[in-house]
């Protein structure tokens, strides 16, 4: 799929036509690695999300938990 980006602010033109050198890879090369690595991210942080989500559903489907308090003093005296 080809793109086109506009209004790129030079700041941002200047870092990663340095960091593509710097790597030695094409201009193009280094912006499709930074859209993946965006997109590897955003992935992640949607599965985390649903991952937490789950998690709370789960934690809130086990009873609680009774003081342990007599319990081990129960076990200390022995």
């Amino acid at each position: 799929m080809n793109i086109t980006v506009k209004n790129v602010p030079d700041s941002v033109y200047r870092v990663i036509k340095r960091e593509a050198k710097r790597k030695r890879r094409s201009f193009n090369a280094e912006i499709i690695q930074a859209l993946e690595s965006e997109a590897a991210d955003a992935e992640r942080r949607r599965q985390l999300t649903n991952l937490r989500k789950e998690l709370d559903r789960f934690a809130e489907s086990i009873p609680p938990l009774d003081d342990s308090t007599p319990l081990i003093r129960e076990d200390r005296g022995r």
